[in-house]
C-alpha cells in the first residue's frame, strides 16, 4: 500500500513540474492612437504586460510633434505637473524630453512590485483600477480605449 502511494506521490510531482503548476506565461496587450490635428502629431502606444489576467508591468510612450515650439514647452509643463507627485516612487519612472519639434513621455510602472496604496493616496482615481492591490487587465484595457486606443493581444 505504501508503495502504491509513493508511485502515486512521484507522478503527481512530475505532472506537476511538467504543467509548471498551473502558472501562465506573461502576454503582453499593446493599445495605440495616432491622431493628426491642426499641425499637431501624436502618437500615444501603452504596452502591457499581465500574467493571469493582472498587470503587472505598463510602458507607455507618448509622443507630441509641431512645428510650434511653445506648444510643446506648454505640452511640458503640463505632463511634468501630472507626473510631479509620483517623483521619487520606487518602481515609477517616467522621463520627459522635448527634441527640436518633438516631445516624448515614457513611463515605466511595475505593478507588481509598486506601493499601490501610495498610488491612490497621491490620486485617489487610480482607485478605480486598482483593486486590493491589483489590476486586472479589462480595467486597464477599457481605461486606454475611453482615451481612444485600439488594443491587441
Amino acid at each position: 500500500m505504501k508503495r502504491k502511494y509513493f508511485t502515486l506521490g512521484i507522478v503527481l510531482f512530475f505532472l506537476l513540474f511538467i504543467t509548471g503548476c498551473g502558472t501562465t506565461k506573461e502576454k503582453t496587450m499593446t493599445c495605440t492612437r495616432s491622431m493628426n490635428k491642426n499641425g499637431i502629431k501624436t502618437n500615444l502606444t501603452y504596452k502591457v504586460i499581465y500574467q493571469n489576467n493582472y498587470v503587472n508591468k505598463v510602458h507607455s510612450e507618448e509622443v507630441v510633434e509641431t512645428e510650434a515650439g511653445e506648444i510643446l514647452e506648454n505640452y511640458k509643463k503640463q505632463v511634468e505637473n501630472m507626473y510631479k507627485a509620483y517623483k521619487g516612487i520606487k518602481y515609477y519612472n517616467y522621463d520627459i524630453k522635448v527634441n527640436e519639434n518633438r516631445l516624448t513621455s515614457i513611463v515605466d510602472i511595475d505593478y507588481s512590485k509598486i506601493d499601490t496604496k501610495k498610488l491612490i493616496e497621491i490620486d485617489s482615481s487610480n482607485g478605480n483600477i486598482i483593486k486590493n492591490g491589483k489590476i486586472k487587465v479589462q480595467d486597464i484595457k477599457s481605461l486606454y480605449e475611453q482615451l481612444g486606443t485600439t488594443c491587441k493581444e
